[in-house]
């Protein structure tokens, strides 16, 4: 059991801090540091749970790996010119990345599963267009809560974690909780350094926050593909704290009323909220 929470929890969520304190160490270079290293970080999370993956992948599992690796060099080169990207740039290019890896990961479960095919489409919609606006930088007189898209990328990776193991994919549900850990270790530094009056600390914009986001949404959908009795309804329920971080983004929603300490926790309590839906729902319907 100790085994099993140091591969899961223990040694993600260190992986997570060593992420943070290196964008930390490298200021100017924060956006390429995480966009290059959550990926790779979500490449040790495959290699520790399933060993290395063979070569060249046949299985979808050992493809994702691979993906993973071709999506940090992507995304890193796209952070050297240290341009904002647009909505609706931010919006082509999650769609284009999760549509290139979902189907390169099971075009033919897909094709094959009308009910699989519908649940990845919706998440692929809902979660292109979602992350296409909470990765933009508001403007200054409408500042929504920072965190908002940090905290939803916790809640849907908890919310495909506990999908995947009541599912029968027990495999996917750790895989799945180690990102949640991943993302929490993140967290954690960098709201130690919002504490201390960085402001933009828990932000995640343009790239880096595409690739982040990229890297939790492409699980999810590997999550509604495979797992063998996944409610269909809890997958379409966990992608949606991303459509509550982007409304949170665009709206302004500051939270602004609370302590300081507590607005990014008020942002995650509302982000979760879906991501509890989905829990309850796939609990619900849990066969045993």
């Amino acid at each position: 059991m100790q085994q099993l929470l140091l591969a899961t929890v223990g040694a993600p969520f260190l992986l997570g801090v060593v992420v943070a304190i290196a964008a930390i160490i490298v200021p100017t270079r924060r956006a390429l540091v995480i966009a290059m290293l959550i990926p790779l970080s979500a490449v040790v999370i495959h290699l520790i749970l399933e060993g290395m993956p063979a070569l060249p992948p046949v299985a979808a599992k050992q493809k994702l790996p691979v993906i993973l690796v071709c999506g940090a060099i992507v995304f890193a080169t796209l952070t050297l010119p240290r341009k904002a990207l647009s909505v609706t740039v931010s919006v082509l290019l999650t769609a284009v990345a999760l549509a290139l890896s979902g189907w390169l990961l099971g075009k033919n479960v897909l094709l094959a599963n009308p009910t699989k095919l519908g649940v990845v489409l919706f998440v692929f919609v809902v979660a292109s267009a979602a992350i296409g606006f909470a990765v933009k930088t508001p403007a200054s007189a409408q500042r929504g809560e920072p965190s908002a898209l940090a905290a939803a990328l916790l809640s849907v990776s908890i919310a495909a974690a506990l999908s995947a193991a009541m599912g029968a994919f027990v495999g996917m549900a750790q895989i799945d909780g180690a990102l949640a850990a991943l993302t929490g270790g993140w967290l954690v530094v960098n709201y130690i350094r919002y504490l201390k009056g960085n402001d933009e600390a828990l932000a995640l914009r343009h790239v880096e926050g595409v690739s982040f986001a990229w890297v939790i949404v492409v699980h999810l959908i590997m999550t509604a593909t495979f797992t063998p009795k996944a409610a269909p309804e809890a997958l379409i329920c966990a992608v949606l704290p991303l459509v509550v971080a982007a409304f949170i983004t665009v709206g302004g929603v500051a939270f602004d009323r609370f302590p300081r300490f507590l607005r990014p926790v008020a942002a995650g309590l509302i982000t979760a909220i879906p991501a509890l839906v989905a829990i309850a729902i796939a609990a619900f319907l849990f066969e045993g």
